[in-house]
């Protein structure tokens, strides 16, 4: 590399009038792959070291042979296979006359011919600085960093403050303190170095130098860089380049010294929260490795934690030398260390790819941690072409940042807190809410439950855990965002299904903006919204399936089936009929892996799926109360569920006009009736919802079905045929190709400005809705609720506390509890006994409420005995207390349903990691510039 490292000899180097001593010693290892380069790069120094020392250890590829060559057969000390670096220190030291200052080398390290003289140059520049490293540069790129300085985090990662191939622009060119320096061109002061006892022996081969320079800060003294002096490091020990022999450690061996080195040097009293820490964080990173398919990693882990807990012995030695040369305290040396939140941020880093990987595998890419070193900025500024706008430049995040804000401005009457109304429950207090629903023994909702939770609230207890006191937050931002949300996933499917940008753009937010249009946002219908934001990852991976057949894609595209019958069990009966489609048009071929998209669901869904499967109607239930639905048949055609909220119906006209004509091209026929088939399944389903009724958990019946899943598979259906045939469109002639964009444009346009104008609020609201008075919720019995009137009926409802929260309502008492407090309710409005009371107490009721009270009603109930009428915040309302204390109810589940659940949540943890694909210890690949010369 010309002009590279020139050194400029002259008046600034005050320390050639007394030029200090330097020992060099060259430790080398099978290295006869860099050594050649190596040697030839000390030939050409502008000052050499006074004195040479070469350790060869047990090499076998002729390293001995080169030493000796260049250095002489009596300057170089040879050493058995499996000696560490410190020890072969220690080795050349021996034969090494007396210097002030030591410099360390590696086989596999070049170095130019200033290096030495710019280490020199900031060793000497203060008394109190007892070590310098150069600027490392990677070999063979040589314009790549590896280290400026090091440190590391209280996690035990090795922490260099750069990006991952950040190049050298000069960026890092000024001195400054670190904790540590690379062993590679260390040079250090031999009088501290014998202080120190050097390099620690339990150290062999990783963290040495940064457990050395540790020490030495804590000595008292100071670890400098000097970016002046460059080397180049091949780091073959790292990269695993270097050819294996007897004695070599173990891949574990890395992790193990850095637990070492940080329970070493850790001083009193964080060494016992460092000591607790760090084991329970090693399993922790176990069972993460274990997750993200990593076995080998998982199993280094143990390993380095079994060999550092199991010999407190060696671990209190080593604590007992550093206190004898320990003169400052830790904290006069914190600023060398990384901040706290470092290691968290590495960890969402590596959260974040890994998420990606699973979800979006052809996009994981390998990218750098966040840097914790300073920028400088350069002296001038540089004025530059801002280049093409962002809508040029990423069409597709600009439409989703609009879309975002959009969906902001629509949900402006839905900001203010949690979400409540229409089919929408709010969410529990906590997410141990949604966590306890699963596993509790006894459900605490009116009259007690002992049946098996539904299974949607797993993904939202997940989901929930990291804002564990505003579980709300969850619901808001799916229902807020529900049209980015629906967009991104549709939009994943359209790039694998058409290489058209802009027309693919328009599709994606035609199908978010068409989840907003069914109605289910205003009607708090989060069954049908989670479902259809899932639904094009379904089809997405379905898609693949047909092109790649494999056990892991089916077992993926399973899971996601079960995540979105979860919420809408309507889903496994258009799934199956999709299954069916794609079997019959890719043949037997993908028969086992569709069997295995089929089972999965029945597996992970299990018991929950069964008790709904002896309703079978209860399949149209999805998460949130039993509303009904009001959907006729004209509603479904034009892509709308019914009910408040439905965009108006004339908006989808041109797109069924499209899909019919979408029909028309040869060309692109065979993708589009695919597409209509599709369309036509959920179009099929929809319209049977219509005629259909069922009762729910607590025996409501006559509820219509609400059909928004499958009218929303029917537009994408449609929307999909008309992008499909854009291929055949765009041949035709001009007026043909606008007249098509105008019509496809009228639903995206129209629905985006009835959504803005109307709003995604009403019935849904962010204000609570008071089940019964908060003085009356805070009694310790349950409440029953009475409605209606004498004349046309009355309806009763047994709630607890203040009413129950999303999930709960998939949860009853048993009809017989349920049939009791009926008839007591019954014979108390017909005879006014207070033998019927005393039933209620029984039950656990202790205050009954009216919230529109009929006259008929009231009078009667004012009639019982052992009831205390009560005030009420409503006038039209009426509340009365019983005298008799509530029974508490002991009824608890069968012993065998929290197992169950614990066995179903492992199911699917195990169902996504069987998805992930397996990490392996790959072999190192040739490095292609070692034919590169490192030249002066």
């Amino acid at each position: 590399m010309d002009g590279v490292g020139e050194d400029e000899v002259g008046a600034t180097r005050h320390w050639l009038d007394d030029p200090p001593t330097v020992g060099a010693v060259l430790v080398a290892h099978n290295g006869a792959r860099w050594l050649p380069k190596v040697l030839a790069s000390l030939t050409h120094m502008f000052h050499a070291p006074t004195a040479w020392r070469a350790v060869d250890v047990g090499s076998t590829d002729g390293s001995a042979e080169l030493l000796a060559d260049f250095f002489g057969a009596d300057r170089v000390t040879h050493a058995p296979a499996g000696t560490g670096f410190g020890d072969a220190v220690r080795l050349g030291l021996a034969d090494l006359p007396e210097t002030d200052w030591l410099w360390l080398l590696h086989d596999d390290a070049a170095v130019l011919p200033g290096t030495l003289s710019g280490l020199l140059d900031t060793a000497t520049s203060a008394t109190d600085i007892a070590m310098v490293g150069p600027k490392i540069r990677e070999w063979p790129s040589l314009r790549r960093l590896l280290e400026v300085g090091v440190t590391v985090t209280s996690t035990g990662a090795r922490e260099t403050g750069l990006e991952t191939g950040e190049p050298d622009a000069g960026q890092h060119d000024r001195p400054r303190d670190v904790l540590a320096v690379n062993t590679a061109g260390m040079l250090v002061r031999r009088d501290v170095w014998d202080e120190l006892g050097g390099l620690d022996p339990d150290l062999p081969l990783h963290f040495d130098d940064v457990d050395l320079g540790w020490r030495l800060a804590r000595a008292g003294y100071r670890t400098r860089t000097a970016p002046t002096a460059v080397l180049f490091h091949a780091e073959s020990s790292r990269r695993g380049t270097r050819p294996h022999a007897p004695g070599d450690r173990p891949h574990w061996e890395l992790r193990r010294a850095a637990l070492h080195t940080l329970l070493a040097n850790t001083p009193m009293p964080h060494f016992v929260w460092q000591y607790v820490r760090l084991f329970v964080g090693s399993l922790v990173r176990v069972v993460g490795l274990l997750i993200g398919k990593d076995p080998e990693a998982a199993g280094d882990e143990l390993l380095a934690l079994r060999s550092t807990y199991l010999h407190p012995v060696r671990l209190l030695r080593a604590r007992r030398r550093r206190a004898r040369t320990s003169r400052r305290s830790h904290r006069a040396i914190r600023d060398l260390f990384p901040p706290y939140w470092l290691p968290y941020q590495h960890g969402y880093d590596v959260l974040r790819e890994t998420v990606t990987a699973l979800v979006k595998p052809e996009a994981a890419s390998s990218v750098g941690r966040r840097s914790t070193a300073v920028e400088h900025a350069p002296d001038e500024a540089v004025d530059l072409d801002d280049g093409p706008s962002l809508l040029l430049r990423r069409p597709w995040l600009t439409a989703v940042l609009t879309l975002v804000v959009l969906s902001l401005v629509a949900g402006r009457g839905l900001l203010g807190g949690g979400l409540d109304g229409g089919a929408l429950l709010p969410a529990p207090g906590t997410a141990g809410g949604w966590w306890g629903l699963l596993f509790e023994q006894r459900h605490d909702v009116g009259l007690g439950s002992t049946s098996l939770p539904p299974l949607f609230a797993l993904p939202l207890a997940v989901v929930a855990t990291p804002v564990w006191f505003h579980p709300g937050l969850v619901v808001t931002v799916v229902m807020v965002l529900a049209v980015p949300l629906a967009a991104l996933t549709a939009h994943r499917l359209g790039r694998q299904i058409s290489p058209h940008r802009l027309p693919r753009l328009v599709w994606a937010v035609s199908y978010g903006l068409a989840v907003v249009a069914t109605g289910a946002v205003a009607q708090g219908r989060i069954g049908t919204v989670v479902a259809l934001i899932v639904l094009p990852i379904v089809v997405n991976t379905a898609w693949q399936l047909a092109e790649q057949p494999g056990w892991q894609l089916a077992l993926r595209l399973g899971i996601w089936m079960s995540l979105a019958a979860a919420f809408a069990p309507i889903v496994l009966v258009l799934g199956l009929a999709g299954l069916l489609v794609l079997w019959w048009s890719e043949g037997r071929w993908v028969s086992r892996q569709l069997l295995v998209a089929v089972v999965t669901p029945l597996v992970l869904l299990g018991p929950w799926l069964a008790q709904r499967a002896l309703r079978p109607w209860q399949m149209w239930w999805e998460a949130g109360l039993p509303v009904p639905g009001s959907a006729s048949v004209t509603d479904v055609v034009l892509g709308r569920a019914g009910g408040p909220g439905a965009a108006p119906g004339v908006l989808t006209v041109g797109l069924l006009v499209l899909a019919v004509l979408a029909l028309v091209p040869t060309r692109t026929r065979a993708g589009v009736q695919l597409a209509w088939t599709v369309a036509l399944i959920g179009l099929g389903v929809a319209l049977a919802g219509t005629f259909v009724s069922y009762s729910s958990a607590d025996g409501a019946a006559s509820v219509t079905a609400w059909v928004g899943v499958p009218t929303g598979l029917w537009i994408g259906g449609l929307a999909t045929a008309v992008l499909l045939a854009v291929p055949a469109v765009v041949d035709r002639g001009r007026p043909v190709v606008v007249a098509a964009v105008v019509v496809a444009l009228v639903m995206p346009i129209g629905t985006g400005v009835w959504w803005i104008a109307r709003g995604t609020a009403d019935p849904l609201d962010d204000e609570p809705r008071a089940v019964v008075p908060a003085f009356v919720a805070d009694r310790p019995g349950d409440t029953l609720v009475v409605t209606g009137s004498i004349a046309s009926g009355v309806e009763i409802d047994v709630v607890t506390g203040d009413g129950p929260f999303l999930g709960q309502e998939a949860v009853a008492a048993s009809s017989e509890a349920t049939e009791r407090v009926a008839r007591a309710v019954r014979r108390l409005l017909a005879q006014s006994t207070g033998a019927e009371v005393e039933r209620l107490a029984a039950a656990g009721i202790d205050a009954i409420y009216a919230p529109r009270a009929d006259p008929e009603l009231v009078r009667r109930i004012d009639a019982t005995p052992a009831l205390e009428p009560s005030g009420s915040d409503d006038p039209d309302s009426r509340v009365w207390t019983l005298e008799s204390a509530p029974a508490a109810d002991r009824s608890s589940a069968p012993w065998w349903h929290r197992p169950l659940t614990g066995l179903q949540v492992l199911l699917w943890l195990v169902a996504i990691v069987l998805t992930a694909p397996v990490r392996r210890r790959a072999e190192p690949a040739p490095l292609p510039g070692d034919v590169e010369e490192v030249s002066a």
